[in-house]
């Protein structure tokens, strides 16, 4: 029926068109909040998830900020993005930072490996449920919402989370709704990504 699969969070994939600065929500800023630089993998370096970038410095800015890398250049957080995030949805507050890619049809919640519990919390769990269920709703064209905690995967669907266990750069999780004796149900599994030239 609705078939989608999606890829990790990784600092090219969440990449947003240009001119997105201009999408920021008014008085929003980073700030002191660094968390993307160790939560967000960065292709250009092989910066893993879940580990703090080289270049920042003491988890409170970046050496390298006006040379920085083109991921880093144009990533933004959702909290950034989206007035509905009120301030407890800062990533420095939540201990995770928020990201959408596939044109808007996965989201992550990128959790620092030192607080893998924090997405749990109210209200952010209760949030992330009613996501999922939204996501389901639009089927076949369905909405992925799951949790990167480093590389370990757990896909979150209305009715119960799925450990997808670890999730490498050329993995990416397919959701497919499936028709059983008992009606219709998701079946989510890691799949390789395909090769691109």
């Amino acid at each position: 029926m609705g078939e989608h699969q999606h890829t990790s969070a990784i600092a090219r994939a969440a990449t947003p068109p240009l001119g997105a600065d201009e999408r920021v929500v008014p008085g929003r800023a980073c700030g002191t909040c660094t968390l993307c630089c160790k939560v967000v993998g960065v292709l250009e370096i092989a910066k893993p998830a879940g580990v703090w970038c080289p270049h920042c410095v003491g988890g409170k800015r970046c050496a390298i900020y006006d040379a920085r890398y083109a991921s880093c250049r144009s990533f933004l957080c959702q909290w950034m993005l989206e007035k509905g995030l009120g301030p407890e949805w800062k990533p420095q507050r939540a201990k995770f930072v928020l990201v959408k890619t596939e044109g808007g049809k996965h989201l992550t919640a990128c959790v620092d490996p030192f607080y893998p519990t924090a997405w749990r919390r109210s209200p952010y769990y209760e949030n992330l449920k009613q996501w999922a269920i939204e996501g389901v709703r639009r089927s076949p064209d369905l909405h992925l919402v799951n949790v990167l905690i480093a590389s370990r995967c757990i896909v979150i669907l209305p009715d119960r989370e799925v450990e997808i266990g670890t999730l490498a750069h050329d993995e990416g999780i397919q959701v497919e709704m499936k028709k059983t004796y008992a009606g219709e149900t998701l079946e989510v599994r890691k799949v390789k990504k395909p090769l691109t030239p």
